[in-house]
């Protein structure tokens, strides 16, 4: 209850943004979830992906990034926000906010995040967070190559029907 409080207090504005940089440098200050090699696919990926930003005022503190997979189905390739404004709502708003958007085109979203396979903390949570904003955890793909055989799970969520 104090998180939802805190943010109905924050005036927070979702929007399409061009701002990759900034997107890129608050990738930056997220080591538990970004090593080197996916901050160098999230500096290409604000570039040219579909890029939503999270605004407490001027200032971008979250991110997300979005690329289509056919004429139905979006992907989140990305998605962070600012360690100090993290469990506050932040992250819950952007998503549903952009997908709200996205859902006059697009039917499905995906994001693929590390499998509950892995033990590893952080993403616990990230599980979770998906999970209570809608997604549902569907197939795992063991070894995912393109992770550097880390195992991937494929979380999808409609957003039309």
């Amino acid at each position: 209850m104090g998180d939802i409080i805190k943010l109905k207090n924050m005036k927070i504005i979702i929007k399409k943004t061009d701002e990759a940089d900034k997107a890129f440098l608050i990738a930056q200050k997220l080591p538990d979830f970004f090593d080197a090699k996916g901050l160098g696919q999230i500096k290409q990926d604000t570039k040219n992906h579909i890029l939503y930003g999270a605004y407490l005022g001027k200032k971008l503190i979250g991110f997300a990034t979005y690329k289509e997979i056919n004429l139905d189905t979006i992907e989140m390739t990305w998605l962070g926000v600012l360690p100090k404004e993290q469990r506050l709502g932040v992250g819950a708003k952007l998503v549903n906010e952009s997908l709200n958007e996205l859902s006059s085109k697009y039917k499905i979203c995906e994001v693929k995040t590390l499998a509950e396979t892995d033990p590893y903390e952080p993403y616990k949570k990230t599980r979770s967070f998906y999970k209570s904003i809608g997604f549902v955890p569907g197939k795992i793909i063991s070894p995912y190559s393109e992770w550097g055989n880390n195992p991937c799970q494929v979380f999808t969520k409609i957003i039309r029907k």
